[in-house]
């Protein structure tokens, strides 16, 4: 019986020592580990790939993340990369993710810059939720259709310049039309300084809306009516404000 207890307590000890043992293998092995990655270079950055085709901010965000070239790819801080490439007005969301052992990607999405509004020599690119994007001399070249008749706040970039809920309703429903814009018309501007007689432009012609109700069905049938070529209008009016066939007036050249 003493015996028995005997076997029992050394293989007790036994397991104790063993169980010590690998307790400190796997603390030395830590240790040694976390060695390996701070001061070795297999972890060192090399390169910072931007992903997601940002037009208007991309070159911003690598020359804002050039400073992680040389850093360990273990430690470097995903929220601050985050935060500085939103101080971008155009960056809407960022994606961070590591290709070991020497890279890090990082995904951007933008916001679309859709209207511009001039004030005192500028032009003013907002998305269409009414938020400063840019504050710029010259639009040329790009995409943008110019609201006019609209008050602007004094604001920084990346906040929202238009408080007047009825405008910005407006401007999310436009927006979707030119997204799906079915011609090849390009719609140059619209006056919603009168929300009862709202124009838009497309080149030559004077697009009459009347009030902000049933936008997109009288867009619809405006610019099908400037693409219809039996009409071939393209100087005078198309007034699509009430309810009928629309009344259109081709001026001649």
């Amino acid at each position: 019986m003493v015996k028995t207890n005997n076997n029992k307590l050394i293989l007790r000890s036994q397991r104790r020592r063993l169980i010590r043992k690998i307790i400190m293998t796997i603390i030395v092995l830590f240790i040694v580990g976390t060695i390996f990655a701070i001061k070795s270079n297999f972890f060192i950055i090399k390169k910072v790939s931007i992903l997601g085709n940002p037009v208007m901010s991309g070159e911003d965000v690598k020359n804002g993340t050039e400073n992680l070239i040389g850093q360990n790819i273990l430690f470097i801080n995903k929220q601050n990369i985050i935060s500085n490439a939103k101080k971008n007005p155009y960056v809407e969301n960022v994606e961070i993710s590591k290709s070991y052992p020497k890279q890090v990607n990082i995904k951007i999405s933008e916001k679309e810059g859709i209207y511009y509004v001039e004030k005192d020599g500028y032009k003013y690119v907002l998305d269409n939720d009414g938020n400063l994007l840019e504050k710029t001399d010259s639009v040329e070249n790009r995409s943008l259709v110019n609201v006019k008749g609209i008050d602007l706040k004094d604001v920084a970039l990346g906040q929202k310049m238009i408080d007047d809920s009825r405008v910005l309703d407006f401007l999310d429903i436009f927006y979707q039309i030119i997204k799906i814009n079915p011609t090849n018309y390009k719609i140059d501007y619209v006056d919603i300084s009168d929300f009862t007689n709202i124009k838009v432009y497309v080149g030559e012609v004077e697009g009459r809306l009347g009030n902000d109700e049933n936008i997109p069905d009288k867009m619809n049938k405006l610019l099908h009516i400037i693409q219809n070529p039996d009409i071939g209008i393209v100087k005078g009016y198309v007034d699509v404000g009430f309810n009928g066939a629309p009344v259109y007036y081709k001026e001649e050249r």
